[in-house]
């Protein structure tokens, strides 16, 4: 017997995901609730007390100034008083340390009398104690009555004597906070835990306690259900439960539900049931209280299915009835949506759906046909296959077709089998996007050979397009079928972009002083208030809804992260791709487009850039090229040529990185005219350098290399609070929101990964990474005052990233800070400011661990926390564990 067991947790992502429970250890039984009066130890859930919440904050750490100058300030007193600017930005912070902690809305409900709770407290009740061992084996329905009838009660201090030895039980209770010592007759003592319980079991026999119950802490917190009420809720949950026999054996278990008091939405949810007979319930009609049963079933089915093909034939199959062939369309389309890595890693899923197409195909369903090649190619993840050849002669053995002449991308026709390239994971209908970083999309197929051919070291970047790659074959046969090849008309490339010049005469620019402001805004050094103000006018943003100043960090500052010094420069816009993706908008179409941590924005005629590189010339001016990922290196040479109003065709210059090592050795090399991702390259102690081809000149002599090393040396202090934020939250948010919904599964249930798998141990390692960064930051840095001002920097970290909604990110400068060794720099810490020991206090206690987190749950479950939020990924990684337990 399989099961199918659906919980979600709002912490998993922005929006609610469905997370199974362990769907191999669940059997069928006709008493699936009872209970025991004491659970012993090792079956009560003591044995994770540790994540339970009755341990302390510093058990939860456990689990889971730079250099200023060479002047010794560590004989100088600390000012009074701080600077005007100082004080402006803490009360900004203080102002924003009060919003920290939001109600805490399960208390609430439990404080409320059981006759006045409405079904939004059912929910919020159910929501809370579906994480608790007690209630773990229990269907919903039973949850929520008892929830209807518990009551909440508290015993304040510890040592407190809950029931006497021999005393008569009327009550069933569980334990929300703290923990409780139960000494027994013959001397043994037993310690329950949160979410275990302890009492009557249900039955209206007279029943009498053997031992006494201590509380073990202050502040135990409890839910009690009179005897008779959990008598009648638990002995009446047949009535609720419907069987489903074939042949005399069961085969499916369905539970009766209503959504509400009202009675109007009630019927059958699936619980469990045979493999067989799951896959043939995708295709009856769905209950109104069991509308996610499809998306529940391709989510798990991998815990219990040892091939997908096992629904996929069953799939095609039903295709071929008529009754059934809308309704298996939805499946599928469902089916590459959420999971298209299903599809990407397996050769019989990748023929399954060519197989499925030709189905439409035949049966005329052209619209979803049109469906089905959108989701293929919007799901599709980029790979990372690396190859060695013995020798620039070897062969490659595989085979691409495609180009820039026919007006598609560089495809892989064929694959050898057996060979390196198919053991590396090259699939046929592979679309090559980047080779050694070359961009392939827009690429002439006699160039994308010999790159392919020339290089004994291949690192491709791939994704899976088979639906564009059949478009090109049928594009190639209608060439043979002619006689000729068919070239489309395909505008020149400075057609299909637009820069500021670019656009059409009869659009009209204001020409007054706002337009340099706006300009400014573009620029690194002066932008970063602007570009955030225009930010927030969108629906979603990655900074906080208010600026918080660095008191003393200015202009200058935002200038020393990229080199700037006392030269002059300017800025160049880059065009922008004339289409209309998402990740790269056309500047003529109007700002509809939502903003999230990977899409810049278009607003009116103003382009918010992914990325800005700064381009020199020998004599050491420079201007700034606002570019995106997809930019080249020709792209930038053509346009830095353009802006210095150089006279020579562009094709006689090149790009050129120049980068100084710490022992003073200059190193220059040449770029490829195709080489993308060019911010993500250059590094700190590195240059962009416009160089003239047909010139032998020193681009960068040795008094420029020191300056260039002086400026690769950043310190932490020198960074803006703010700005440190935005990035841990946007290169975390880029972790999340790629972990597929099914790494999970397979993280839970230690599943072979079928594809990709690492964006979910990555983002796990994630915490760990920052939290010592932090305390090493710190260690590093032997003057006492400076300790300090960086303990202060990384406490106001930790709030924008809170006001980032990461509270991955703040957890774990939170953690650094407590780290044994920080923790204990006595001197540091009482020279920090009492305003910010208090802050540092707040921010603690929003992962105060008591009843369950239910502080950090509270602020995720308020309704101004809207995604996209960060989570904490300890909590989101105990609670699966404990619902797979």
């Amino acid at each position: 017997m399989a099961f199918l067991v659906r919980c979600y947790a709002n912490c998993l992502q922005p929006w609610s995901s469905k997370l199974p429970a362990d769907l191999n250890k669940m059997h069928l039984t006709d008493h699936a609730h009872q209970q025991v009066m004491h659970m012993a130890p090792s079956q009560s859930g003591c044995s994770i007390t540790s994540d339970s919440g009755s341990s302390s904050l510093s058990d939860i750490y456990q689990a889971t100034e730079s250099d200023l100058g060479d002047v010794d300030l560590s004989g100088l007193p600390e000012a009074p008083v701080d600077s005007e600017e100082e004080e402006e930005e803490d009360e900004d912070l203080e102002r924003a340390s009060d919003t920290l902690l939001g109600r805490d809305l399960v208390r609430e409900c439990l404080e409320k009398d059981p006759a006045d709770r409405n079904d939004d407290d059912i929910e919020q009740l159910l929501e809370f104690m579906h994480q608790l061992p007690a209630f773990a084996n229990m269907t919903m329905s039973v949850r929520r009555d008892l929830c209807s009838v518990m009551v909440f009660e508290v015993v304040e201090q510890s040592g407190t004597v809950i029931l006497h030895h021999k005393k008569e039980l009327d009550h069933w209770y569980v334990i929300l906070n703290g923990a409780v010592e139960i000494s027994h007759p013959e001397g043994r003592t037993e310690t329950l835990c949160m979410g275990n319980s302890f009492g009557i079991s249900p039955s209206l026999d007279k029943q009498y306690m053997n031992g006494e119950v201590r509380s073990k802490g202050d502040d135990c917190q409890f839910v009690c259900i009179a005897q008779e009420d959990y008598w009648r809720i638990l002995n009446h949950v047949e009535k609720n439960t419907h069987k489903v026999e074939e042949e005399g054996e069961i085969v499916m278990v369905k539970e009766h539900r209503e959504l509400d008091r009202s009675g109007t939405r009630k019927g059958h949810i699936v619980i469990k049931g045979t493999p067989e007979r799951l896959i043939m319930h995708l295709v009856e009609e769905p209950s109104v209280v069991d509308p996610t049963y499809i998306e529940d079933f391709l989510l798990t089915y991998r815990t219990f299915l040892s091939s997908p093909m096992d629904v996929g034939r069953k799939l095609l199959e039903w295709f071929q009835l008529d009754s059934l062939r809308d309704t298996v369309t939805r499946i599928v389309l469902l089916w590459v949506n959420n999971h298209f890595n299903d599809f990407e890693g397996d050769a019989a899923m990748t023929r399954f759906l060519e197989e499925f197409e030709k189905h439409l195909e035949t049966s005329k369903m052209k619209g979803h046909l049109r469906l089905l090649n959108i989701a293929c190619a919007a799901k599709a993840k980029w790979r990372q296959i690396t190859l060695q050849k013995a020798s620039r002669e070897s062969q490659l053995n595989f085979s691409v077709q495609g180009g820039s002449e026919r007006g598609f991308g560089v495809f892989v026709e064929s694959v050898e089998e057996g060979s390196k390239a198919a053991e590396a994971g090259l699939k046929r209908g592979d679309q090559i996007m980047e080779v050694n970083g070359q961009n392939f999309e827009n690429i002439a197929l006699s160039k994308a050979v010999d790159i392919l051919r020339n290089n004994t070291h291949l690192s491709l970047t791939v994704k899976t397009n088979i639906f564009v790659f059949k478009e090109l074959l049928s594009r190639i046969m209608h060439e043979k079928k002619n006689g000729g090849p068919h070239i489309p008309k395909i505008q020149e490339k400075k057609g299909n972009r637009f820069s500021i010049a670019d656009l059409p005469g009869d659009m009209e620019f204001p020409t007054d002083s706002k337009t340099t402001r706006k300009m400014k805004a573009n620029t690194v050094s002066g932008g970063r208030n602007k570009i955030r103000k225009m930010l927030e006018k969108t629906r979603f943003s990655i900074l906080p809804p208010k600026p918080f100043s660095d008191g003393g960090l200015g202009q200058s500052q935002d200038d020393s992260i990229v080199g700037t010094k006392q030269c002059r420069h300017s800025v160049a816009i880059m065009p922008i791709p004339g289409n209309l993706s998402s990740s790269s908008p056309d500047l003529l179409q109007p700002a509809t487009s939502v903003l999230d941590f990977s899409n810049p924005a278009v607003l009116g005629l103003y382009y918010i850039p992914d990325q800005v590189i700064r381009v020199f010339k020998a004599d050491q001016q420079s201007c700034y090229i606002i570019i995106s990922k997809d930019t080249t290196a020709k792209d930038v040479v053509a346009h830095t040529v353009n802006e210095f109003g150089l006279l020579a065709a562009p094709d006689t210059y090149s790009l050129c990185e120049v980068s100084v090592s710490p022992e003073g050795v200059i190193k220059q090399r040449r770029l490829p005219d195709q080489l993308s991702k060019l911010a993500d390259r250059i590094q700190l102690n590195g240059r962009y350098y416009l160089k003239n081809n047909m010139e032998t000149e020193t681009l960068c002599s040795d008094e420029d290399a020191q300056d260039l090393l002086r400026e690769s040396q950043i310190s932490l202090l020198q960074l803006s609070t703010m700005e440190v934020a935005a990035q841990l939250s946007m290169r975390d948010f880029e972790l999340f929101r790629n972990i597929e919904s099914t790494e999970y599964v397979e993280d839970l249930f230690k599943l072979d990964c079928s594809a990709g798998g690492t964006n979910l141990k990555q983002f796990e390692e994630v915490i760990n990474q920052e939290t010592f960064w932090v305390a090493t930051e710190i260690l590093k840095e032997p003057n006492t005052l400076k300790r300090m001002k960086i303990i202060k920097h990384f406490i106001k970290i930790a709030l924008h990233c809170r006001e980032c909604k990461n509270f991955n990110s703040m957890f774990a400068i939170i953690s650094g800070l407590n780290l044994a060794p920080v923790a204990r720099l006595r001197s540091s810490w009482e020279k920090l400011p009492s305003k910010y020991e208090k802050l540092f206090e707040d921010l603690q206690d929003v992962f105060d661990p008591s009843r369950n987190m239910a502080k950090y749950r509270n602020v995720l479950s308020s309704q101004s926390m809207q995604p996209p939020i960060i989570p904490l990924f300890p909590v989101v990684k105990k609670d699966l564990t404990f619902l797979h337990e």
